[in-house]
């Protein structure tokens, strides 16, 4: 309980009504036993739920915001957070899909505009990139790289699906952003294959529901569930072949994860789901 400091004749005024009348003071005790117990109901667990669940956000916006830069003043909250949090909504909260590619593209046209009156017009750069899309959520990326509603240009679209290629890197331990912050950044996943292949998954589960309705979803969602299955976890006594995990590191080491232009969005690995289309042709080699 939040108690205000108070002055000593108010302390005193109330020790002497407390002497002149204890009913008083049974009564505002059962009145304390009452909001006490209001601080256990449901509504205030639910406010503790919301605030961990802002703590976990606000800490991975902190872990991969160097990965992201933005002009001076503007930020990329909701990109960040599609790394650990790919189904956060925020942009695209309680929107219809339709509804959210004619938001995404207000928010764009809005950040074109700051750019052009602060004297230095969008550029194309990957710091511009992370400045016109910050605000939106995956959802809303998926919206811009999809060309829903046929409203966003061929380059919007290459640069949401690069955008959202750097979440599934990211996600899956393999760096991807400016040069000079790859120094700072760790594999979690090294010489870990297992947990890279359950993190690969995760990050599929956790997927946009317009992005879950494409077969390759499944596919690749299966294609992982499976050599899981087949190949147990880390704690397992028994001796299985655990190779085609090995393979499968390399294959998504080999991924151009540097930040570079080596690889043209508009080739096929642009594709939104690049990461684990690579993570599907090493397990069907391995076959």
């Amino acid at each position: 309980m939040i108690v205000n400091n108070t002055s000593s004749a108010a302390l005193a005024a109330y020790s002497s009504a407390a002497a002149r009348k204890t009913s008083t003071d049974t009564s505002s005790a059962r009145n304390s036993t009452d909001q006490t117990a209001d601080t256990a109901q449901p509504g205030n667990t639910e406010s503790v739920r919301l605030s961990s669940t802002s703590t976990s956000y606000s800490n991975a916006i902190a872990n991969y915001s160097p990965y992201f830069p933005v002009r001076s003043g503007m930020a990329a909250d909701a990109l960040v957070l599609g790394v650990s949090q790919p189904g956060a909504t925020s942009s695209s909260k309680d929107k219809t899909f339709a509804d959210v590619a004619s938001d995404a593209r207000k928010r764009m046209d809005e950040k074109y505009a700051l750019m052009k009156d602060s004297g230095k017009p969008y550029d194309g750069s990957d710091t511009d990139r992370n400045s016109l899309m910050g605000d939106l959520d995956r959802r809303s990326l998926n919206a811009v790289a999809t060309n829903e509603g046929g409203q966003f240009s061929t380059a919007e679209q290459a640069a949401a699906k690069g955008l959202m290629r750097q979440q599934e890197r990211l996600a899956t331990g393999y760096y991807s952003g400016p040069a000079d912050q790859q120094k700072n950044f760790t594999d979690p996943y090294a010489n870990h294959p297992i947990g890279r292949a359950k993190a690969a998954l995760g990050f599929l589960d956790n997927m946009t529901a317009e992005e879950k309705t494409d077969p390759q979803w499944l596919i690749q969602h299966q294609t992982l569930s499976d050599a899981l299955a087949q190949t147990g976890t880390e704690d397992s006594t028994t001796n299985k072949d655990k190779g085609h995990f090995h393979n499968l590191s390399e294959v998504l080491a080999g991924i151009d994860t540097d930040g570079s232009e080596s690889k043209k969005a508009g080739s096929e690995e642009g594709s939104t789901s690049y990461v684990f289309e690579q993570v599907q042709a090493a397990l069907r080699a391995m076959q």
